[in-house]
């Protein structure tokens, strides 16, 4: 019965991000910018990092930033606190730039 819940819990998910990624794509797409550019300077991202440097328009949910990380320019290597206070401090992954066109995590 959990799994079944848990099955259900990641289509729907899925599901809001796509919508995500075909309503809000030139946000996203900023997101994504700002986020191999901090990649390329200090090593890693988190979605905290984009937080600090872009405000989320009024008409958006805040939760379209759960798409920017969701491409294969970007890999999981760590965890930390998100730094919002509505998140109360849960955790969130940390990602490098994975090794598509010549990157090489970062450098």
């Amino acid at each position: 019965m959990q799994v079944q819940a848990e099955q259900i819990g990641r289509v729907l998910r899925d599901a809001q991000l796509d919508l995500f990624e075909h309503r809000d794509t030139a946000f996203l797409s900023r997101c994504r910018a700002l986020a191999v550019e901090i990649c390329r300077q200090q090593g890693t991202v988190s979605i905290n990092d984009i937080r600090a440097q872009l405000q989320i328009p009024a008409d958006m949910h805040p939760s379209v930033l759960g798409a920017v990380f969701r491409n294969k320019q970007f890999q999981k290597v760590g965890l930390i606190e998100a730094t919002h206070p509505q998140a109360h401090a849960r955790v969130i992954r940390v990602y490098s730039l994975t090794n598509l066109e010549g990157e090489t995590n970062g450098q």
